[in-house]
This record gives C-alpha cells, sequence and structure tokens, in this order.
C-alpha cells in the first residue's frame, strides 16, 4: 500500500515508578480500567469501585481476590495463543503487586490531580445507544424452589425488511437470578406457537436450547450470548449478521436455583447497520457431543474434531448419540477445513464437571495454531472470546477441541441440560478468509466507546515488536492535527509522540521502542475530530 504523508522517528521511555504508592498514580488507572465495568450502579459487580472512598473500604478484598487470580474473572490462558483476545481482564504480576504494596502502605491517595480518568459508561448499555430494544412485556415470576428454571421467551421483530446487526447486548435485570442467557433467530414461527400455548405465562420451558420441534438446528440463526462478565457481541467493518424480515428473536434465561421467590425483566440491545454496508455475513459452526461419557469418581478427556459435514447429525461426533430421547446414528465425519477460514469467536461450554478446554487448529503441514485454552474452567465465568484482529486457519485445517471433565460423585455424568448435567458444546463464528483480515479489529474502541466503523483505519505491525513499530492511520478528513501518546500499562503517559499538522489522508508514523522494558503498552491518536486506541507488545 501506498503510504503518504510524515514519517516520523521517535525515541521514548516509561516513567520511573516512585517508591510511594498512591491511588491516584498508580491504583487508579488498574481498578477503572479492569473493575469499573463491572463494579458500578446497574452492573453484574456487587459493589462500586468508582472512587478512592469505595476502593479503600475494600481494600484487604481486593487484594485477597486479585492475588489470588479470581478477579478480575478471566479464564482463558493469556499466555497460550499468539494473538490477544478483546476485553482482556486479567492483571499482570507488576499490577497485583502494586495493588499489594498499595495495601501495605496504608492506602495512600494521593494527588487528586493524578487519578486516572474514569471511562465513559453509558446506560442502559455498555457500548452506545441501540437501535432497538425488545425488552419482556412484564416480569416473569422466578419461584423459588431451589430448581434450574430454562425459559424462552419470544419478542417478534416485526421487521418488514432484512435486517442487519452489528451488535447485540442482553442486558439482565435481576443479575442475582439470570445465570446464562442466550439468542437466536427463529424464522418458521414454532417459538411464537409454542409460547400461545401457554398464554397465562410468560415464554415457555425449554432446557440446554429453543425446544423446537421440527426445526433442525442447522437453519438456528444463533446470535450470541451472556454471562456475567461477558461482553456484547459486535461485528465491525463491513461485518454483519442477518435478521430475516418477519423473524422473531428468541432468548433463552437460564435462571439458576434459588430458594426465595425473585423477579426478572431483562432486555435485548440490537444495533444495526445498513445491509449497503455489509458486505461479509458472519457465519457459526458448532461442536455437540451428545455422546459424553463421563464415568464416577474419574477424570475424563473428550475430543472432537469441528465437523464439516452436511448433515446436522455428523457435527456431533462419532455416534450413536441421543438426540432428543432417541437413538440415532449417522454418517462418515469430515474434519478438513474446506476453504481457508478468518476466525471471530469461539465459546466453548460445559457444567459443573468441567476441568479445562483447549482449541486449536492443526494445519495440513502439521502446524498447530492455538485458538483458545482455560486451563481452570469455570461454570459461573464463561462466554464467548474473540480476538483482537480476525484469524487465520488455513483449508485442510482441523480444528480440534479438548475437553477435561472431573467427576468424583459415585455416578455416572452423561449429557444433559440441567446445571447437574453435563456438555460438549463450542460454537464458533467465522467468516471465509479474505486477504488483508489479520488486520481488522474487531472490538469496540476503547478510548471512544465506538464501534470502529465510526472511526478511520488504523493498524500496528510488527505486533509484537523489539525496536520500532509502524502505524498506519486512514483520515476521514483530508487534514487533522493528529495527537498520538503513548501509555504504559498502568495508563501512564510517556509523553506526546507526535503534535503536528497531518494534510493527507494517509499518515505513517514511526515510533523507535528500543528503549522501552517488555511488556504490553497503548498508543492513543486522536485528530480534531477522531480518536483511537491500539495496543502493541514490546518484546
Amino acid at each position: 500500500m501506498r503510504i503518504l504523508g510524515t514519517l516520523v522517528f521517535i525515541s521514548l521511555s516509561v516513567f520511573a515508578q516512585t517508591d510511594v504508592i498512591t491511588f491516584t498514580k498508580d491504583i487508579s488507572p488498574i481498578i477503572y480500567n479492569k473493575c469499573t465495568s463491572c463494579h458500578r450502579a446497574g452492573e453484574s459487580g456487587p459493589m462500586n469501585f468508582t472512587s478512592y472512598e469505595e476502593v479503600a473500604a475494600l481494600s484487604s478484598m481486593i487484594k485477597f481476590v486479585t492475588e489470588n487470580d479470581y478477579m478480575p474473572p478471566w479464564p482463558p490462558d493469556p499466555n497460550y495463543t499468539t494473538h490477544s483476545l478483546l476485553d482482556e481482564r486479567f492483571l499482570t504480576d507488576e499490577e497485583k503487586e502494586l495493588i499489594s504494596a498499595w495495601v501495605d502502605q496504608g492506602l495512600i491517595e494521593g494527588d487528586p490531580e493524578l487519578e486516572a480518568e474514569m471511562p465513559i459508561f453509558t446506560e442502559g448499555s455498555s457500548i452506545g445507544v441501540p437501535d432497538y430494544v425488545f425488552e419482556l412485556e412484564e416480569e416473569y415470576f422466578i419461584e423459588g424452589n431451589n430448581q434450574d428454571d430454562y425459559r424462552v421467551f419470544v419478542f417478534p421483530t416485526n421487521f418488514t425488511e432484512d435486517t442487519y446487526i452489528k451488535a447485540i447486548e442482553f442486558r439482565p435485570d435481576n443479575r442475582e437470578a439470570v445465570h446464562h442467557a442466550l439468542m437466536m433467530v427463529d424464522v418458521t414461527g414454532t417459538g411464537a406457537m409454542q409460547d400461545a400455548e401457554s398464554p397465562d405465562v410468560l415464554g415457555y420451558e425449554a432446557f440446554g436450547g429453543f425446544n423446537l420441534e421440527g426445526v433442525s438446528p442447522n437453519d438456528y440463526v444463533f446470535l450470541g450470548g451472556y454471562a456475567p462478565g461477558m461482553n456484547p457481541v459486535v461485528w465491525n467493518g463491513e461485518l454483519g449478521m442477518k435478521i430475516p424480515a418477519g423473524a422473531d428473536l428468541l432468548c433463552q434465561i437460564h435462571y439458576a436455583p434459588s430458594s426465595v421467590d425473585e423477579w426478572d425483566k431483562s432486555s435485548i440491545n440490537i444495533f444495526t447497520k445498513p445491509a449497503s454496508e455489509v458486505q461479509r455475513e458472519v457465519q457459526m459452526k458448532m461442536w455437540l457431543r451428545l455422546d459424553i461419557d463421563v464415568p464416577a469418581n474419574t477424570e475424563t478427556q473428550i475430543e472432537a474434531c469441528l465437523n464439516f459435514s452436511n448433515s446436522f447429525l455428523d457435527m456431533f461426533g462419532p455416534g450413536p448419540v441421543q438426540q432428543f430421547g432417541q437413538i440415532m446414528g449417522y454418517g462418515e465425519q469430515s474434519c478438513q477445513l474446506p476453504e481457508d477460514w478468518s476466525l471471530l469467536g469461539i465459546l466453548p461450554h460445559s457444567h459443573l464437571m468441567g476441568k479445562s478446554w483447549e482449541v486449536y487448529a492443526e494445519t495440513p503441514e502439521g502446524e498447530n495454531i492455538p485458538i483458545i485454552k482455560i486451563p481452570n474452567w469455570d461454570f459461573d465465568w464463561q462466554g464467548f472470546y474473540y480476538p483482537e484482529y480476525m484469524q487465520y486457519i488455513p483449508a485442510g485445517s482441523r480444528i480440534e477441541a479438548i475437553a477435561t471433565y472431573d467427576n468424583t460423585n459415585d455416578f455416572n455424568m452423561g449429557w444433559g441440560e440441567l446445571t447437574t448435567d453435563e456438555m460438549f458444546f463450542c460454537p464458533i463464528y467465522y467468516v471465509p478468509y479474505q486477504e488483508g483480515d489479520e488486520n481488522i479489529y474487531l472490538g469496540i474502541n476503547e478510548t471512544t466507546g465506538l464501534f470502529d466503523d465510526q472511526i478511520s483505519d488504523t493498524n500496528i505491525f510488527p505486533n509484537p515488536a523489539k525496536d520500532q513499530v509502524i502505524i498506519n492511520h486512514q483520515f476521514r478528513n483530508q487534514e487533522e492535527t493528529l495527537k498520538v501518546k503513548i501509555y504504559d500499562n498502568q495508563g501512564r503517559i510517556a509523553g506526546i509522540i507526535i503534535d503536528e499538522n497531518l494534510k493527507s489522508e494517509t499518515n505513517s508514523v514511526k515510533l523507535d521502542i528500543s528503549s522501552l522494558s517488555a511488556g504490553l503498552y497503548f498508543i492513543n491518536l486522536q485528530s480534531n475530530s477522531e480518536m483511537v486506541t491500539t495496543k502493541f507488545i514490546k518484546e
């Protein structure tokens, strides 16, 4: 690509840390950027971390849960993949040591002028103003009988034409009662008919799936899901998922067992984009093993390749399997990827016996491509995981999923839809590969809170890097005043890199990073009308 504009060489250095650790300078960037998104009013965290006073009051607890890696909840192994995942919330060793030392030093507040800026949080949504809000028409009653309650609610979209979504966001009303939610599109009207069979109660019962009798899961349009700590599904740029005209939106909510009566009125936010902007429709495949068998008092490992057979039953793995109370057999598997893929997201799922997950691709040449590893599976912290950038998987590869189950009970465990049963389930989002996919960012801009299709194009390479990085930034406007800043992983400004008037659509900034210590850094580019933040790793 031809690069226009100014090429700038700058040497960087990180501010040295003092011996005195303060909340404003050292701790607030960690808490506000890694914790506050959940720990604030109306979100999943049970307490608020929005000020020095709130954090200091719970400092001993914060020290304990961060030292023991219980918080922030981030099950994937950050060292397994060659790429970062979106919205990673784990703390570095340095960050954990800073929190511990701050508590031990007596919770010094510090200079208020040095306190980190609070991220911008929107009301009723974590990502912006939705185009459509689908809300339960009335509160749903959850009986306090210590039993699982799986309920499917039907929302008529009343769309008169095919509608493409760039994001879908489930908003739990009763966060203590809602364990997780799944969302899909029903083009058959079957869900609405089942709902109508029980007019006196909201929704209909369906364990595990959506219980659409006579509807092949091949016809499912699975839009995403929710679990505590999970971020909304977002499709930037040319990506989108289609909701056909006249379709119904189905939402299955799992209400966890409780001894007290509860009420819930959850909702779904949908963000759309014009059909003319959607050049690539997001697709989904899934692993689904219904033949799992975990003997009593054993640790069992189950492995399956992602199957590309046209038959839905062939997706399950070697059979026979039990499906809807019947024993079914099926044909030969086909595990070779038929075309080049760009991987967009993945959702490993098991229940209480789950111990670990690993998903990887093996290329025709025998090379392993790591996709995700969850070494300590936690039923209470799960969700879709997305690479920051599309991940290339070449044609002919086998995509393997390995799940480990630890059954310490005196009875065998098999497939089932109750919390006390087990599952082997793993949907994967993808699009056919196109050249340059590796440079397409999949998330929300961290600084602006906007979708990337609302800002200019930015990429950074190489990443990770040793001595230098190059930032390419495509402006929407012909003339902009560009400022580039770099932050360390504590949110401290390392300096203004460039501040001058740039008059071309595309600009390249080359940064000499040889003086930086190894670690994660953030680069912020700000023009008169736009702002974008990207990351790089110094090796």
